[in-house]
């Protein structure tokens, strides 16, 4: 080995990944992931590299960052209000049942600012007092959990044409974390669903188990506590057809 090489540089040599390029989408996770430590609000999951949230009241991303920019808490307890009076089981809601929700949305500044039609909001869902969004913006896909017309927290999921079914059966996990303290903390996680899922079931780990959403090739389940944000806080379980399997939060692509 070249003696005058520094112990970076023979370590650099040694990188079984050194001459590999982030793809877009994990360029865009990982700036994201950097904005919300810096702002001292993030909650580190056991591959952070992989989730990516956008808080309520933290500042804005870095410069060349893609479409995410976090928006200020319009109502101050938004997030208590949803916590506490979440149920474990979901109402399904239209995009003409939720319009004015997604139209809030829309205009938040996350991933763009547009309007929004009831064919934009590709999952929907009542959890109490609080609205779950997954929704078309431009380019981007976003969601938002929403009291009334007001926001608890936004972000970006994926660009739309970057979106890939998983295969046959399955699922994967684009984001889990836990945000929030005390009355007002709560978890979520989401990710991609093959057209043959139909229910999946996020069980914790301190017990319980929440019903997710279903719908559009996306599945998502938020809940109190803080086991989104922890190693294997949760394990997925996945149903197709008559076929039932179980992932560990960690074990999902």
């Amino acid at each position: 080995m070249d003696e005058r090489m520094n112990d970076l540089d023979r370590l650099a040599v040694l990188d079984p990944a050194r001459d590999r390029e982030p793809t877009p989408m994990e360029r865009t996770r990982s700036e994201a992931f950097i904005e919300r430590t810096m702002a001292g609000q993030a909650t580190r999951t056991a591959r952070p590299q992989a989730r990516r949230w956008l808080i309520a009241g933290a500042g804005a991303m870095a410069a060349g960052a893609v479409a995410a920019v976090a928006i200020p808490a319009l109502v101050p307890g938004a997030a208590e209000q949803a916590v506490a009076s979440w149920t474990a089981m979901p109402t399904a809601r239209t995009g003409d049942q939720v319009l004015p929700q997604a139209r809030a949305c829309a205009g938040n500044g996350v991933g763009g600012t547009t309007t929004a039609n009831p064919a934009d909001v590709l999952l929907a869902e009542q959890r109490g007092e609080a609205t779950f969004l997954i929704m078309r913006k431009e380019a981007y896909l976003v969601e938002c959990l929403m009291v009334d017309e007001d926001a608890a927290a936004s972000m970006t999921l994926i660009e739309e044409s970057a979106v890939v079914a998983p295969p046959a059966g399955t699922v994967n996990l684009e984001t889990s974390s836990s945000l929030g303290e005390g009355d007002g903390q709560w978890s979520n996680a989401l990710g991609l669903a093959a057209p043959d899922v139909t229910a999946v079931e996020v069980r914790l780990a301190t017990g319980g188990t929440v019903h997710a959403s279903v719908k559009a090739g996306w599945w998502a389940a938020w809940w109190p506590g803080a086991e989104g944000g922890e190693a294997d806080g949760f394990t997925v379980i996945v149903h197709a057809g008559d076929r039932t399997t179980t992932h560990r939060s960690s074990d999902l692509p």
